[in-house]
């Protein structure tokens, strides 16, 4: 016999009913709309002056964490996890409500701090204690290799760190009367990431699309991976597939010619680029394409959106201004040839500190023309920066998104990044 919920994950389900029904973004709920899940779009804003929007992506986590329906299962997949919030969250739905958990994480996740002494993996410990080690058993934690991915495995020169899991998504059986609901962000679970950082997430029922199981089948391929230790991985492991309105792209993608950075045939993203039929259509109408960006340094990138605004699209790019997050010839590239290029590292002031503010999302906006259609209004999001490692050598996920409403959202927040005074015009 199932056991009432507590307090506090009454008050949470409460919370998630009533965000459903406010914001969802495929129409009104049904029946039992309290505890069904529509897709939608979370935005955290770091510079605001209440907790609420600074912590808007990981309360979305804690909600459908708190949502899971008894017995059902949660996989995650995540880079750095140090929020109490959230490993407590999934401690009450294993206690409380029998949920298996099953959680995978980078290796960097068990030392509590990196070599610049940053805290990494201060939840690791707890999440061992309430999760286990025993990948025989319901619910455990596992960390990936060390110096490696769960599947990639790849160094690509003397400067690079090596692979890592760089994923950021969580999949539940399911929430509330939802089955088979996917969870996919841009924030690692830190507090860095909450109060110092723009992140985006979005909330997807697969709804009969297959996208939960495209997941699942890639989550159960880096637990695999990941459990062989040293004998593990791969340094070509690109998949992707259609699941309805949206598409998945798992990493790392190898190189077909040349070398892993002179390969524009095989980046993903050019590719992707190289989808824009049309900038204009003589009556008037034009392709936008807005980036949202933490790193980009793949110049092959740079040089397709020059090329695009060449032609007549309008293209933006919003970057994180931290050094090294853009690389010198992508920004050469830019500056001065696309639309506008902004770079975010502004401060506020407030209760918390004075710090400053820049972008960890991930994601490219398509309006206009695409495959030959235009009308088309496309997302891409997920972990996937536009950086070599990220293509080449992390297990990374990037997804695209056909839907309107969730566009719609995506091209607020943009603007609400691009008004806000903490990402300035070059």
């Amino acid at each position: 016999m199932r056991m009432p919920r507590t307090t506090s994950r009454v008050r949470n389900l409460a919370a998630l009913a009533a965000l459903i029904c406010t914001t969802s973004l495929l129409g009104a709920p049904g029946a039992v709309a309290e505890e069904t899940v529509g897709a939608k779009a979370v935005f955290n804003n770091p510079a605001s002056g209440l907790a609420a929007d600074r912590d808007a992506v990981r309360d979305e986590l804690v909600d459908l964490i708190d949502a899971a329906a008894p017995g059902s299962e949660i996989h995650g997949s995540m880079y750095l996890f140090t929020d109490g919030v959230v490993s407590a969250a999934l401690a009450r739905a294993v206690r409380d409500d029998g949920v298996k958990v099953k959680l995978l994480l980078d290796g960097d996740a068990i030392a509590e701090t990196n070599a610049s002494g940053d805290a990494t993996g201060t939840e690791y410990p707890t999440l061992v204690t309430s999760l286990g080690v025993d990948r025989t058993a319901d619910s455990w934690v596992m960390a990936c290799p060390a110096e490696r991915g769960c599947i990639g495995n790849r160094t690509l020169d003397a400067d690079d760190d090596g692979a890592i899991n760089h994923n950021k998504f969580f999949l539940f059986s399911q929430v509330g009367t939802t089955p088979k609901v996917v969870f996919q962000t841009s924030a690692n679970l830190t507090k860095n990431q909450r109060v110092n950082m723009y992140n985006n997430a979005v909330t997807i029922p697969d709804a009969g699309s297959g996208l939960y199981d495209e997941y699942l089948h890639y989550w159960n391929d880096l637990a695999v991976e990941g459990a062989k230790g040293a004998a593990g991985g791969t340094d070509d492991y690109y998949r992707t597939t259609q699941s309805g309105p949206y598409k998945t792209y798992f990493f790392p993608r190898k190189e077909t010619g040349n070398t892993y950075s002179t390969d524009p045939d095989s980046d993903t993203v050019v590719s992707l680029l190289g989808n824009v039929g049309q900038c204009t259509d003589g009556a008037g109408a034009v392709t936008r394409i807005r980036i949202g960006m933490f790193a980009f340094t793949r110049p092959q990138v740079a040089q397709s959106l020059v090329a695009l605004q060449g032609k007549g699209c309008q293209v933006e790019v919003i970057h994180n201004g931290e050094s090294g997050n853009i690389g010198s010839v992508v920004k050469q590239t830019l500056q001065g040839k696309i639309t506008s290029l902004r770079r975010c590292a502004g401060t506020v002031t407030d209760s918390l500190s004075t710090r400053t503010i820049g972008v960890h999302s991930k994601y490219m906006l398509i309006e206009g023309n695409y495959l030959g259609a235009w009308g088309r209004k496309l997302v891409f999001t997920g972990s996937h920066n536009y950086t070599f490692p990220n293509l080449r050598s992390h297990d990374e996920t990037l997804l695209k998104i056909d839907n309107a409403a969730v566009y719609t959202a995506f091209a607020a927040n943009f603007e609400t990044m691009r008004n806000s005074g903490m990402c300035q015009q070059y």
